[in-house]
């Protein structure tokens, strides 16, 4: 199909030709403009395309038409799709570079604003996730890599509650039944160890010295002692509060800044 323009810098379209080059050869004497004798071909050009331009002008250097620019179009009066930090003023397209990426342009005022307060509970937000991981992410001890979910909190939880209450009781059912739940079967053997280690006052010690099956992160079970579960536990415990510590500080700091830049120099480590 051919569309025939006029040679402007605000182009418009004369006429078009629904045919092939081929077609325009053979019915129209190679004249696209047969049927307007009225119109000087010198004044126009024919461009052969599946669609019209929608906003064609003249390119005199190329002798020949193509869409408009962004410039050209604002030059003519003609609405254009103008980006964040851009905005037209006398004809002309004017940039604003955005401070941060935390602006937001305000296509009135053509500022870019910002909500510091909306920033800083941002800030805030990206470490609160850093102390959950802290606080419930994966936790290595010793080469062994724990999952601290809140059900693995529990778990920790029932070994040290049942190490605590079976090492001040005098009651053998007691302490048969804490290592029932803690997964220690207590055959012969272990009852009499048990039962020596009440008489000579080391319970406790000796408890610990007993080992449970313990799932880790990786879905592997590895043995470990009920003395180093307890460790492992006052362990992490210690680093929560170290987390919660840290947090709290940054809080503060985020409280008192008043950049951007001040707020992208606070760190967690």
């Amino acid at each position: 199909m051919f569309y025939i323009y006029s040679k402007e810098k605000k182009s418009k379209l004369a006429f078009t030709v629904n045919l092939t080059a081929e077609e325009v050869k053979n019915f129209m004497r190679d004249n696209l403009f047969l049927d307007y004798p009225e119109l000087n071909p010198a004044d126009y050009i024919a461009i052969e395309r599946n669609e019209a331009f929608k906003y064609p002008t003249y390119d005199e250097a190329k002798d020949t038409i193509r869409e408009m620019t962004r410039d050209e179009l604002i030059e003519e009066d003609i609405e254009v799709q103008v980006a964040p930090g851009e905005y037209v003023e006398d004809k002309k397209l004017k940039s604003i570079p955005q401070p941060s990426s935390y602006h937001t342009w305000n296509t009135v005022t053509h500022t870019w604003d910002i909500d510091m307060e909306d920033v800083k509970r941002t800030f805030r937000h990206k470490f609160r996730e850093i102390l959950l991981d802290k606080m419930f992410g994966s936790y290595e001890h010793n080469g062994k890599v724990f999952q601290m979910k809140d059900y693995d909190e529990i778990n920790f939880m029932r070994v040290k509650m049942a190490l605590d209450i079976a090492g001040e009781t005098e009651d053998y059912g007691v302490i048969k039944q804490a290592l029932d739940t803690l997964g220690i079967s207590v055959d012969t053997e272990l009852e009499e160890k048990i039962k020596m280690a009440m008489r000579a006052g080391k319970l406790k010690q000796f408890l610990k010295s007993l080992t449970t099956q313990w799932r880790l992160k990786d879905n592997s079970i590895a043995t470990i002692s009920l003395g180093e579960l307890n460790l492992i536990y006052f362990s992490w415990i210690l680093r929560v509060i170290v987390a919660q510590n840290k947090y709290t500080a940054i809080t503060k700091r985020i409280r008192d800044v008043e950049t951007v830049n001040e707020l992208e120099a606070i760190k967690w480590e």
